[in-house]
């Protein structure tokens, strides 16, 4: 988890919210239509982190020692 970058922390963290809020539904017995396309969404996010990680180089970054 600390390897990733903000938009794969948001998905990551997304992707784990949506299956609890499903869980809740289900317990409740609450139907909401189209929950799972939430989850494509999510991978597209955690995508979009990857490439962005991958293109955008460290050295764009200003560290200071």
């Amino acid at each position: 988890m600390r390897d990733l970058n903000a938009l794969q922390s948001i998905s990551f963290i997304g992707i784990i919210f949506s299956i609890v809020v499903q869980i809740i539904l289900y317990i409740i017995n609450k139907r909401v239509e189209n929950t799972w396309a939430l989850y494509p969404t999510w991978i597209f996010v955690f995508i979009c982190g990857t490439l962005m990680k991958k293109f955008l180089k460290e050295e764009d970054h200003h560290h200071h020692h």
